[in-house]
């Protein structure tokens, strides 16, 4: 197990006067699984931030590959069979097959996951759940290759069941936010700022660096977890990309903190808007 704590990012600021309990309790049991955390401030920054703005008790999974992986060493490669989710609810997200596990990257100088659009996947089958009629906001970070994704590559998608609807990805030659679609070309290999709220009467809302592209009227049951593919069906599809970060929560947020949230992710990534 390592531990290490980076420097030089604008959110370490949050990070001063001593590590978040909080965070500690998750720093201590994703290293007493065997993970390894790469920069401890994530987890710590990101909680701070989180309940800052009054929105980490409504967290129910965060995952970021700084903020803890099992890794597996091979030559000079590194590959994740497992990413922790520091939320509290333990809902971390795995792979056993090592063939199909994500490749640890790097993009715009910040640590991601590279799924390779054949069959590497990470899941989780039934700890995250949202149900038709509850409130969900899911925001993430990451780059796809939408020419070499599966039809419906998804980067971030429940686990079951099979129902379209909250997840981010492709739909054929479209970007898909929670079942709002937009031309894909754009976006092709672009670090992307993404989230999608889905409110009790089920409106779907999809969102690209906070500007809306879109609405969608759609009854869907979010059960589990599926990075780098389509959830859990007969036909699988697969996303080429770049994971990097993904927060749920079971509320919808204020436009101030909607608004807080895209400007501390973009400041973490260094995204271009």
């Amino acid at each position: 197990m390592r531990l290490g704590f980076g420097l030089g990012l604008e959110y370490s600021k949050l990070s001063g006067g001593g590590i978040d309990p909080q965070a500690q309790i998750q720093v201590d049991r994703i290293t007493a699984a065997g993970g390894t955390i790469e920069d401890v401030n994530v987890i710590d920054a990101d909680i701070k931030f989180l309940k800052s703005i009054g929105l980490f008790d409504n967290l129910k999974y965060a995952v970021d590959p700084r903020a803890g992986i099992i890794q597996r060493v091979d030559g000079s490669d590194i590959f994740a069979s497992k990413i922790f989710d520091y939320s509290g609810s333990d809902a971390d997200t795995a792979n056993a097959t090592g063939s199909a596990q994500p490749k640890k990257g790097i993009l715009n100088g910040v640590t991601s996951l590279d799924f390779d659009g054949v069959d590497d996947r990470l899941t989780d089958e039934d700890t995250v759940t949202f149900l038709a009629g509850e409130e969900m906001f899911s925001i993430a970070v990451y780059a796809q290759d939408f020419n070499n994704s599966g039809a419906f590559g998804r980067m971030v998608d429940k686990f079951s069941p099979d129902s379209g609807g909250k997840n981010f990805g492709n739909n054929m030659n479209n970007i898909d936010v929670f079942g709002v679609y937009s031309s894909s070309n754009p976006y092709q290999n672009v670090q992307l700022l993404v989230s999608g709220t889905s409110d009790t009467s089920n409106l779907q809302s999809g969102f690209i660096s906070g500007s809306l592209i879109g609405t969608e009227t759609n009854a869907v049951n979010y059960i589990g977890k599926s990075l780098g593919s389509i959830r859990n069906r007969p036909t699988l599809f697969f996303a080429k990309g770049k994971f990097q970060k993904n927060w749920d929560f079971d509320i919808l947020p204020t436009p101030s903190q909607a608004e807080a949230i895209n400007t501390y992710l973009i400041n973490q990534f260094n995204i271009s808007v």
